[in-house]
């Protein structure tokens, strides 16, 4: 008798268990699609995280000089003449010296500008880039602008460097970055860089494009 009441328990304790076993496999998956779910929300906010254009530059790609919060979205009003040796907050990492001295700072190899335009230009736009003195053996230097491939030419008997940006190169978006990259062989004591648009087509403009690295200035 007592033999048949402990089959009865042990067949009743089985049976509960084997009705637990579906509830808890669906909490199981229920919690693994809960937390897949989330990671997936964590992975998706750090690839695409909701910050201004010049915390991604600084802070997540490192392709700019210096952090300006008053600049968000590192905009540029033409005409302007931007003093190098202030933290400019559009200057390149890559190239710029982070030290200035002599009221200028040096860029070597290569570097440039990112910057944004409220809208875009409705004319070509003249870069200019004013050297601490004059250097006469200074060669026309190439850079790239986007996806445009052009040459900055020297004048003033060396004391700057001149060339045109086309308007059609210009990226239409306000929150696209523009990318200004040059390359130089030697070092640069520049003071300032000035754009300001211009109709008025005195320089060469080479017309062939190419893939720009965007990542020039990791220097994502």
């Amino acid at each position: 008798m007592a033999a048949d009441v402990s089959s009865t328990v042990t067949l009743s304790l089985q049976q509960k268990q084997k009705q637990k076993q579906p509830v808890l496999r669906v909490l199981l998956i229920a919690l693994l699609v809960v937390l897949s779910g989330y990671y997936i929300w964590v992975l998706y906010k750090a690839i695409t995280p909701n910050v201004s254009l010049a915390y991604k530059a600084y802070y997540i790609k490192n392709q700019t000089l210096y952090w300006q919060p008053k600049q968000p979205n590192l905009t540029l009003k033409l005409p302007i003449k931007l003093k190098v040796t202030d933290n400019v907050p559009n200057l390149s990492r890559a190239g710029w010296s982070f030290d200035t001295s002599n009221n200028m700072r040096e860029l070597t190899q290569q570097g440039g500008l990112y910057f944004t335009l409220p809208t875009a230009p409705a004319a070509n736009i003249k870069i200019t880039f004013t050297l601490a003195k004059a250097q006469q053996q200074i060669k026309p230097l190439s850079f790239t602008f986007n996806h445009h491939q052009g040459t900055l030419l020297p004048q003033a008997q060396g004391k700057t460097l001149v060339a045109q940006l086309p308007k059609q190169q210009f990226l239409s978006a306000s929150q696209q970055l523009q990318t200004f990259i040059l390359t130089t062989p030697t070092p640069l004591q520049v003071t300032t860089i000035s754009l300001t648009p211009t109709n008025v087509d005195t320089l060469p403009m080479p017309h062939n494009t190419g893939h720009l690295n965007q990542n020039t200035g990791n220097v994502k």
